[in-house]
């Protein structure tokens, strides 16, 4: 059926409109189409997804009749062809309507006034000639092309999957992935899909079961035994006790005519087809298990004693340090530098107030001046760790990711590092590493150089699977220094003295200016306690050094989700002089505090910036975020699902930063969220002054909570039984 767009009915607003969103409109027939009375249609209701609603454009649809008791008869739009009709209005409006990444209408024009009406066939066939245009760069041209040739070839695929639940973008994705091959795939091997980040296992078993696939299938078998460790990864988890494994396998797959055993014999096959690997009653994706094997051999081909080659006074110099620091260490300090400076790899651990900040500047001036044509490499997980660990000892740092030369691709996959050439690499906040990131670094670094790890092994640990620095701390093969002796500063501070308390389980804190509990058990009441509290410390201290951390994304009003769009409203509110972006039901705009939530080249998830710019409309949009370090990324519309407001965070996204105040929100709605890590972490990451604003019931769950799993790695056990062959 031939027809053009005339109105959306659902939903009410454009901007509501998401990749894949569900969509009633109003079209007008291009051709003569009679209703089941022989009277002629001036206009057809039609649903489906991601309908078009581009004007002056012509589409080709395909779909069927149903008639709704409620809504009368309507047209279910299966799948659509854009008819561009050879003219410039039609051109402009197919190049315009969104389908397109980058061009707006604006651009558009420019387009058909370069090449008239050989502009797609230009686009098909010589993009770059494009660059001659006024507004398109390189990297602009790059997100057109791709855009244009991928929804033209995917469409086929979009319209099959978007009813499952997968948007538009994410099947754009698949058919990059998979090219002519997708639809083979989607209807032949569905649970291949679950391969993909962002396709679940549940969506992969709705597209299978429509295809015939039934609950026994050893495909599906198979799928949910591999996806089954994939979501354990999710969680942190390198593997499975393979009882354990069995039975959360049968769970997900809900099938009451299976067994145990019957799912153990197809794990088996599996290990046999080296798709998984038993290791220790353990069992591992191949691909886990190689990265943790790898680390454990690349760890121990460090551990190195080499203080029988020290020719200089350690003591001596350490007394020189302390003079020239003006300070004292105390005899775990001096054990900590010592170690450090005699041994290939070594490992310092200890909570805020220890001296891990001064130690580390200690270390690295006696290093400096004992060898002094030496090359010193210091880097930490995240852009703020690195910039404070810069300052505090006056050396160069950067991120791990920048060091090891690691750019995300689309997919969120890394390029391969570079090796680090440096004869003294000194890393911080350690407990951040995962198993495939510690693997890099650990492989990137040659032998003889000497290793220094700092960390704070009862933060939470890393987002990413594994424990690294607690495996390493465990297996005892690693020298280790635990500093344990807090050292109140001059002003008195309780943070450090608190922590130090909840390590322990103590819940008898310290109170006092930098340290506060308001008491807020209701949970509208305490978002907007937060919000005043939010803006009286920025006011404080300036928006980049204070933090709001909470347990959960979503859930209730005082998620991160919620309390970001208070946030804004607060801290920057609309004006007339500040040009807004929509993407979904997210908004940004002009000096708003945003963060990265997706690796992507330089820019790493969990990086914090501001908007500095925003230019154009609709999909001809660009947005502009200062990430400091001289990184300032633009953003087109499809890009902004990369980004999320930044005013508040969870506990987890924190790791690694630290900030003159901040404020927690603990309510007992969050208990299962609640653990002693967390809320330790939460604490640390609080330089001058601490508020926790909820329930008091709600912080002795979390200091008194030690019944969490305990992460699914055998890091340790491979350590000790590498150096033990040795």
């Amino acid at each position: 059926m031939l027809c053009e767009f005339t109105k959306l009915l659902y939903p009410k607003d454009i901007r509501a409109v998401m990749p894949g969103s569900f969509m009633i409109a109003l079209y007008r027939p291009c051709e003569r189409i009679m209703d089941s009375g022989g009277h002629l249609l001036e206009q057809i209701k039609a649903v489906g997804y991601c309908l078009p609603i581009a004007e002056d454009l012509r589409y080709d649809m395909h779909g069927k009749w149903c008639k709704s008791a409620k809504h009368g008869m309507q047209y279910e739009v299966e799948t659509y062809d854009e008819v561009v009709v050879p003219t410039k209005n039609g051109i402009v409006a197919y190049l315009s309507s969104g389908q397109v990444k980058g061009i707006g209408k604006v651009l558009a024009e420019r387009i058909y006034d370069a090449f008239g009406e050989n502009a797609l066939e230009i686009l098909d066939k010589e993009p770059e000639k494009l660059l001659a245009i006024n507004g398109i760069s390189k990297s602009k041209l790059k997100k057109i092309t791709e855009s244009y040739l991928a929804n033209r070839a995917a469409r086929d695929v979009v319209a099959f999957l978007i009813p499952y639940g997968i948007t538009a973008n994410r099947a754009v994705k698949l058919y990059k992935e998979y090219k002519n091959r997708t639809m083979e795939i989607v209807k032949n091997h569905p649970y291949q899909l679950c391969e993909m980040a962002g396709v679940g296992f549940s969506t992969a078993d709705k597209i299978a079961k429509s295809m015939g696939f039934t609950d026994l299938s050893t495909e599906r078998v198979d799928a949910a035994l591999l996806y089954t460790l994939t979501e354990a990864e999710m969680c942190g988890h390198v593997c499975m006790d393979k009882h354990k494994f069995i039975q959360s396998c049968l769970k997900l797959l809900q099938a009451p005519g299976l067994t145990e055993e019957m799912v153990a014999n197809r794990a088996v096959r599996l290990i046999h087809s080296h798709q998984l690997v038993c290791y220790r009653d353990m069992v591992y994706r191949t691909e886990t298990h190689s990265a943790e094997n790898s680390l454990a051999h690349l760890i121990s081909g460090h551990i190195e004693d080499i203080s029988k080659g020290c020719v200089f006074d350690l003591d001596k110099e350490i007394d020189e340090t302390e003079k020239s620091l003006g300070l004292t260490f105390a005899a775990e300090q001096r054990e900590a530098i010592k170690t450090a400076l005699t041994n290939s790899l070594s490992i310092i651990t200890g909570g805020p107030g220890t001296g891990k900040t001064m130690i580390q500047k200690a270390l690295l001036k006696i290093y400096r001046r004992i060898h002094p044509f030496a090359s010193v490499c210091c880097c930490a997980p995240t852009g703020r760790a690195a910039r404070r660990l810069e300052q505090s000892t006056g050396f160069p740092a950067s991120t791990i990711h920048k060091a090891l030369g690691l750019y995300a691709s689309e997919d969120g996959k890394y390029s391969d590092a570079q090796n680090i050439d440096a004869d003294l690499v000194l890393v911080d906040e350690v407990s951040m590493l995962d198993t495939y990131l510690a693997g890099k670094l650990f492989k990137s670094i040659d032998a003889g150089t000497q290793i220094v790890l700092i960390g704070d092994a009862d933060q939470l640990p890393s987002v990413g699977p594994g424990a690294v620095l607690s495996e390493m701390i465990l297996s005892s093969c690693v020298p280790v220094v635990r500093l344990d002796k807090v050292f109140r500063q001059k002003n008195g501070s309780r943070i450090a003295i608190n922590a130090k308390l909840i390590r322990h389980g103590n819940v008898g804190l310290e109170y006092g200016e930098d340290f506060r509990f308001i008491d807020s058990p209701g949970i509208a009441q305490s978002a907007k306690t937060i919000g005043e509290l939010f803006a009286e410390e920025v006011d404080k201290y300036g928006l980049d050094n204070v933090a709001l951390l909470t347990p959960y994304r979503q859930k209730t009003e005082t998620g991160v989700n919620a309390l970001n769009v208070l946030l804004q409203e607060t801290i920057n509110p609309p004006d007339a002089s500040k040009p807004q972006a929509m993407f979904g039901k997210k908004l940004f705009r002009v000096g708003d505090k945003v963060m990265q939530v997706k690796n992507h080249e330089d820019v790493n998830n969990g990086d914090v910036g501001y908007i500095r710019k925003i230019l154009g409309d609709g999909g001809d949009m660009s947005v502009y975020v200062d990430f400091g370090d001289g990184r300032i990324k633009e953003y087109d519309s499809a890009d902004l699902e990369m980004l999320d407001l930044g005013y508040a965070s969870t506990v987890h996204k924190s790791q690694g930063s630290e900030y003159n105040s901040v404020i927690i929100n603990l309510q007992c709605a969050h208990s299962v969220m609640l653990t002693r890590p967390l809320i330790y972490t939460a604490i640390t990451r609080g330089k001058d002054n601490v508020i926790i604003v909820g329930e008091r019931r709600a912080l002795c769950i979390a200091i008194k909570r030690t019944d969490t799993e305990r992460r699914g790695t055998c890091l340790a056990k491979r350590l000790k039984e590498i150096q033990n062959q040795t």
